[in-house]
């Protein structure tokens, strides 16, 4: 095959991956996981069934994916950002300046749902949870020292940095929930209020 027929045929593929992961991004956040299926994902794809198959051979598999790209940009977005320079505080408050807006919006909200049906539902899915559960160990690996080095500071609340990382995720896992349901709750959500789950009284 000539490089413009290989360069076409990737372009080809790239399209109808890009369509079949939005596709299914939108059936899982609506159906959830048990709910969704791979006709169901077609059809909001435009494409055949069997086109959908040739590049996720499961429902399993289309889910992975949708769950690796949020783990995957959720920890790049977060370490180039908690690695700038400032104060532990202030690189926080960067990060939530980044957060509320892009998580509480179009497809970055349905991430979130596809999170949270991931850490819940997780065992139906082989070797899914063992995979959250190593990405998410490096989110708590960055995030927790940065909460230790504000605490030091006096800037954040006292206690375990690890638990207070979680607090903080699931604070914004809990108001994209919510906003997939009530859009207008976005316009009223600020980075203050996610803040204030670390902000030391």
């Amino acid at each position: 095959m000539s490089p413009r027929g290989e360069l076409q045929n990737e372009r080809m593929r790239a399209e109808a991956v890009e369509k079949i992961t939005a596709a299914a991004l939108s059936v899982f956040a609506e159906y959830g996981y048990a709910g969704a299926t791979m006709k169901r994902i077609a059809e909001r794809a435009g494409l055949s069934y069997g086109l959908v198959y040739h590049y996720f051979p499961s429902k399993a598999d289309v889910f992975r994916s949708l769950v690796d790209f949020a783990l995957e940009s959720t920890i790049a977005g977060m370490q180039m950002i908690l690695n700038q320079p400032g104060t532990a505080w202030e690189r926080l408050e960067r990060w939530s300046e980044v957060l509320i807006p892009n998580a509480l919006a179009g497809a970055s909200s349905r991430y979130f749902l596809i999170m949270l049906q991931a850490m819940t539902q997780a065992r139906t899915v082989p070797g899914l949870l063992e995979h959250i559960n190593e990405r998410t160990a490096v989110y708590f690996q960055a995030l927790a020292p940065v909460i230790r080095e504000a605490q030091q500071a006096g800037d954040a609340v006292d206690g375990d940095p690890e638990v207070l990382a979680t607090a903080f995720l699931s604070f914004l896992q809990g108001l994209a929930l919510f906003v997939f349901h009530r859009e207008e709750l976005a316009k009223s959500v600020t980075p203050e209020m996610l803040m204030s789950v670390l902000r030391k009284r």
